[in-house]
């Protein structure tokens, strides 16, 4: 989804802002009239908790839309009634409790409440400094720039990236100039470049990457490379897969990585769609929930990298909810953070050991709610990798790939649309490992996980099942269109050059392919194409072969 500029994101602020101030202008005089109800009889005391607890969320929510005095003022009218409240809740005698409310009463407890309303007209200007939106590439490969003075290395890291699907510019040993920088993502650079001029040059940089060809190892030289902003150093550039490798494994991580899917639980519905317009501003996916009833259908389809919670929603509490979804063992590791104004340490505290990992206090400024969630999905993403994915070529590992199978498979059922599986498999790997040794042989085993990685869709399912056998899912996608990319990318790693032994050589593979709507099950469609393989292996390996219907 395109981004929004950041005056259309203010624009959106502005209209919530809007909303917010004539609901709480209603909200009131709702409070003033139940303040009315409780004063004049003691079978209304019930109501002291509801008074709490708008006045608690009003706190809260009040800044975040640029209301800052009214949120103060809210929170001290809140500190004031929730020892009545508390007493309420504790099965107090009511008339004991409404004589204090008489007393708060007398000391002007409700014309302050009524006074509230004053404060509604005082709000800072909607700002929208913070948003930064990145530019889109509407799905265009990774921008490297090259500046390496040897012409025919250069030639062959041109020729070898551009395989993996990488967009490489090559510039002479000139200083860049700012236009050449324009939508740059990593920078490789040979170290006799680093002198002066340029050497303070790369020091200015901020967001991009940036890849040193050195043979230096001592420690004052590296030194010196990291002071300069350098990410990482490769003393051996000509190995294209070593060097793409590499690549990959920075763009993955790099400053441009900061999304991720996040899921939001709030009853104030005003409050849930600002934060909405302030996640998916920053570039978030954002599932929005105003019924914590749905909660747990909601996160099996939107699986989360992060939740984040009011505690109090109306008759549900947030803690009660993070405890239930630690009942099922797929989420006991989902991070929950709560956001709510409690400021009570005992009560966060509390709040923390029956099922939350975080709390952020309400209210929350825009660019710290950004932030936090990005960091968050970030770690998140990172903690799941260590479990979810292959040490070795960081695509899922065998269950993994297979329980992502099967939800696919659970989408052509329900939705009607045709999706591919394969199987594909290194030909002559043992070979490899037995001439070049076994080194080199994982080598190779990146290299191809690299080159599915990049050249597949973000939403294509990529798993390492075993050894050198790699299981690849192509969702909304029909089986012609499927062989036509496992063959250009057959065709595209057997051009792929490898080292070893102080010899070139190159690898083909294999692959079986079927139609995972066809069959009665993802484990069926996965055999299919398993079975299609190995007639691919027995006809001569190095092609793609469809699976029939038994």
């Amino acid at each position: 989804m395109p981004q929004s500029s950041s005056s259309e994101v203010q624009k959106r602020l502005e209209i919530l802002r809007y909303r917010f101030q004539d609901k709480t202008i209603r909200e009131i005089d709702d409070l003033v009239a139940s303040v009315l109800g409780v004063s004049q009889g003691s079978e209304a005391i019930g109501k002291l908790v509801n008074i709490y607890q708008q006045l608690h969320r009003l706190a809260g929510s009040a800044g975040t839309f640029g209301f800052a005095r009214l949120g103060a003022q809210a929170r001290k009218l809140e500190m004031a009634i929730k020892p009545l409240a508390d007493q309420v809740t504790a099965d107090a005698d009511n008339e004991h409790v409404r004589l204090q409310f008489q007393q708060l009463l007398k000391r002007g407890f409700e014309s302050d409440l009524a006074g509230l309303g004053h404060f509604v007209e005082e709000a800072e200007p909607v700002s929208a400094k913070w948003h930064q939106p990145r530019p889109a590439r509407a799905g265009n490969p990774p921008v490297l720039l090259l500046m390496e003075p040897d012409p025919h290395l250069t030639r062959q890291i041109l020729r070898g990236l551009a395989l993996y699907g990488y967009q490489v510019r090559s510039l002479s040993a000139d200083e860049p100039r700012p236009d050449i920088l324009h939508g740059v993502d990593l920078i490789m650079i040979r170290d006799s470049l680093l002198q002066n001029k340029m050497a303070r040059w790369l020091t200015e940089l901020h967001g991009i990457l940036v890849i040193c060809f050195s043979n230096a190892y001592e420690f004052t030289t590296r030194y010196h490379l990291a002071s300069l902003g350098v990410d990482a150093c490769i003393d051996e550039p000509h190995d294209i897969p070593v060097l793409a490798d590499r690549v990959e494994q920075l763009l993955s991580e790099g400053p441009t990585t900061l999304t991720g899917r996040v899921m939001i639980v709030d009853d104030d519905r005003e409050l849930l769609e600002h934060y909405r317009v302030v996640l998916t501003s920053g570039g978030l996916q954002v599932q929005a929930l105003d019924d914590p009833a749905s909660l747990l259908a909601a996160l099996s389809e939107f699986r989360p990298d992060i939740l984040l919670m009011d505690v109090q929603m109306g008759p549900y509490d947030g803690p009660t909810l993070a405890r239930m979804l630690r009942f099922q063992s797929e989420w006991l590791s989902l991070p929950i953070i709560f956001l709510s104004s409690e400021e009570d340490q005992n009560r966060q505290f509390d709040v923390l050991a029956r099922g939350g990992d975080d709390f952020v206090t309400k209210p929350v400024a825009d660019e710290f709610l950004l932030r936090t969630a990005r960091i968050r999905c970030y770690r998140a993403r990172q903690l799941g990798k260590l479990v979810a994915l292959d040490g070795l070529t960081g695509l899922l590992k065998h269950a993994f790939a297979k329980t992502e199978l099967n939800r696919e498979y659970a989408r052509c059922v329900r939705n009607g649309h045709s999706s591919a599986v394969a199987m594909l498999d290194l030909d002559n790997f043992k070979q490899i490992n037995d001439t070049y040794g076994h080194q080199t042989g994982d080598m190779v085993i990146k290299a191809l996980s690299n080159l599915l990685r990049h050249r597949l869709r973000n939403t294509d399912i990529i798993g390492r099942y075993g050894g050198e056998e790699f299981v690849v899912v192509l969702p909304e996608c029909e089986l012609d269109k499927a062989v036509g990319v496992l063959e250009t990318l057959s065709q595209d790693f057997s051009r792929l050059a490898f080292t070893g032994d102080g010899s070139e050589f190159s690898v083909t593979f294999s692959a079986g392919v079927a139609a995972l709507n066809t069959y009665e099950s993802g484990e069926q469609a996965i055999e299919a194409a398993d079975r299609a393989l190995y007639q691919r292996k027995r006809a001569g390996r190095d092609g793609i072969t469809v699976a029939t219907a038994v």
